[in-house]
């Protein structure tokens, strides 16, 4: 489930992301439609018509910077949300087995180090430790051989031998050996959705860090035909915009999703909190109800 909404929130910054020029479009028509109002007005004379265009620019460069304030809060919103969801795929710990099981392992996991120590030459200490790892066939148990391979690894090192062992027809490092058997353990356990999630989170990082949603010098050059370079500098970068004009401040965005969810936690907090100890303490609710 959280792949999925870290997919959607990684789709919906893109699509603000990509809606840049159309916005600027619809706002460069809508000005250039009210301008030639003011130039079709017989009422005002020349030195009228020049004041109410300037009016004109002026209010919808405001409602422009107001518009790509709360997109762009929307749009770093749903990257931190993309953020957030794919951590959760990525970094939920795998669940641990049954207690004999984990048994059985720690001591085998023992007795593989010991092995090692003693092992008579490199490439027969890389097919015990291949050996070991090709019988896993848990996803925390497997983690667990790749927290200890820091303190496996150098076990083999130490055996017997010149660092290579051969392979086929050439000879290959004992250390290139280790490295892939480390990168290459915890792949069998890895779904569609943690491959999906790491995908996302390598996108959404790399948004995060330019958070411009009018990237395109096509808007750019656009904003400063239509509202000058003095509301144009703006476009990504309302904030100080906003600091200057505090009067003109749009209404924030709220991520409606987000907020329920903050607003469930924080009741349940308060509802089942405990006034000499500020934790979720259910039973000392139980008893005050009582």
């Amino acid at each position: 489930m959280s792949y999925q909404k870290a997919k959607a929130s990684l789709q919906r910054a893109r699509e603000i992301e990509q809606s840049s020029s159309g916005m600027m479009l619809a706002f460069k028509r809508g000005l250039a439609a009210e301008l030639a109002k003011v130039d079709s007005d017989r009422r005002l004379t020349e030195e009228g018509k020049m004041e109410a265009k300037a009016e004109t620019k002026q209010k919808h460069a405001i409602e422009f910077l107001q518009k790509t304030h709360t997109m762009k809060q929307e749009y770093v919103a749903n990257i931190k949300k993309a953020i957030r969801e794919a951590e959760k795929v990525l970094y939920t710990p795998p669940r641990k087995p049954d207690a004999t099981k984990l048994g059985r392992f720690e001591d085998a996991l023992r007795s593989l180090k010991t092995e090692l120590m003693f092992a008579t030459s490199q490439r027969s200490a890389l097919e015990k430790l291949r050996g070991f790892i090709d019988k896993l066939d848990d996803p925390y148990l497997a983690k667990r051989v790749r927290d200890d391979f820091a303190d496996i690894a150098p076990k083999l090192l130490a055996a017997p031998g010149d660092g290579t062992i051969a392979k086929g027809d050439i000879k290959v490092s004992v250390r290139a050996e280790l490295g892939e058997m480390y990168d290459n353990l915890l792949k069998p356990y890895q779904t569609e959705d943690y491959r999906g999630a790491g995908e996302v989170l390598e996108i959404a990082q790399m948004l995060a860090e330019d958070s411009r949603i009018h990237r395109s010098p096509i808007v750019n050059d656009a904003a400063r035909e239509a509202y000058g370079e003095e509301y144009a500098r703006y476009i990504n970068d309302t904030e100080s915009f906003f600091a200057e004009h505090p009067e003109h401040t749009p209404e924030p965005f709220v991520d409606e999703e987000d907020a329920s969810a903050r607003q469930t936690a924080e009741d349940i907090a308060w509802i089942y909190k405990d006034d000499e100890n500020p934790t979720l303490n259910v039973g000392a609710a139980g008893s005050d109800a009582e």
